[in-house]
Formats: structure tokens, C-alpha cells, sequence
């Protein structure tokens, strides 16, 4: 295998936009994991919210209107979690891993009618100089909009976890139920 054919510059566009999804369920994990829940089922929230998307965008022509798609089925998902843990409360393992399941099949079931279609991509943003600079701009000023929103929305999630009165009562909610309910 010759390693000297691999651009860096491309290698490290295209680990950025394959790490965008997964860092959107990691942003809304992190929420969960500092309330205390254990989530297990992410897994099956992304891939049913992924197979909803492209379902959606195909339908509709529309890339943008596959992500609401996906961000809406994603969270029905979540709510199914939620509501069973903390209303019915289930076993959170159990729950999570069901959910996994259950979204695996369902996106296996979803996918066997898209075949091999193909959707529309979202059009990079053009970042005036900055996309032109020859290395930098293709690895870092020639992607999608979601790419750069996953980025702002890490460093909002940070903000408000570190320095906003909810976000510190969520981290003390995750860390010490007891004190917590101690202190209404």
C-alpha cells in the first residue's frame, strides 16, 4: 500500500465531514451523560434519524429538509427513551440497547425501499480568500454549513455546560442526585 498517493489536505476534509454526525449525537449525549442518564440507544437514534434524512431528502429534492427530517425522527427516538426510563421506569441498558435494535431494523426495513438512489449535496460554504489558500482551504473552508454548525454548537454546548446557571445545575443534578433534591 503506497501511503504517498494520500493528500493530506483531502484526508483530513473528508475525517471531518464523516466525524459531523457523530459528533452532533456526541453533543446531545453529553447532555444525557451530565444529567446522570445512561444512554445505550444513540446508536439507533442516529441511524433511524440517517435513514429518515436521506429518505426525506429524496423525496423531496430538498438535502436541508432530510436533516430536519433526521433531527426530528432522532428525537421522537429520544423521547421514546426518555418517556420509558424516567415515566416507566425501565431499565436504562436494557432500554438503550432495545432502542439500538429497534432502530437498526426499522433503518434496514426503511432502507431495502431506497435501494441505491442518490440525493442532492448540501453546497459548501465559500469562504472569500480563505477557500483559495491552497492548503488550508480545501481542508478547512470547503465544507457544508451543518460541518461549521456542528462546530459553533460544540463551543455553545461548552458555554453553557461551564457558565450558565443550567448548565451547572445539570452537572449537579448528573453528579449528586441526592444534593440535588436536597436543594429543591
Amino acid at each position: 500500500m503506497d501511503l504517498s498517493t494520500i493528500n493530506p489536505a483531502l484526508l483530513v476534509a473528508s475525517l471531518m465531514i464523516s466525524a459531523t454526525p457523530i459528533l452532533l449525537a456526541a453533543l446531545g449525549e453529553t447532555i444525557v451523560e451530565k444529567s446522570g442518564v445512561l444512554n445505550l440507544g444513540v446508536e439507533g437514534m442516529m441511524i433511524i434519524g440517517a435513514v429518515v434524512g436521506l429518505f426525506a431528502s429524496i423525496h423531496f429534492s430538498n438535502p436541508y429538509l432530510g436533516f430536519v427530517f433526521a433531527a426530528i425522527f432522532a428525537s421522537i427516538f429520544s423521547g421514546i427513551f426518555g418517556i420509558m426510563v424516567l415515566y416507566f421506569k425501565s431499565n436504562q441498558v436494557a432500554t438503550g440497547l432495545g432502542l439500538t435494535l429497534v432502530g437498526l431494523g426499522l433503518s434496514s426495513l426503511i432502507g431495502e425501499f431506497l435501494g441505491s438512489q442518490k440525493t442532492e449535496l448540501l453546497e459548501p460554504v465559500y469562504f472569500p480568500f480563505l477557500s483559495d489558500l491552497k492548503f488550508i482551504g480545501p481542508m478547512f473552508f470547503n465544507h457544508d454549513i451543518l460541518l461549521y454548525f456542528s462546530i459553533l454548537l460544540t463551543f455553545v454546548l461548552y458555554i453553557f455546560l461551564k457558565f450558565s446557571r443550567a448548565g451547572m445545575i445539570l452537572r449537579a443534578v448528573g453528579e449528586n442526585h441526592d444534593a440535588a433534591h436536597a436543594l429543591g
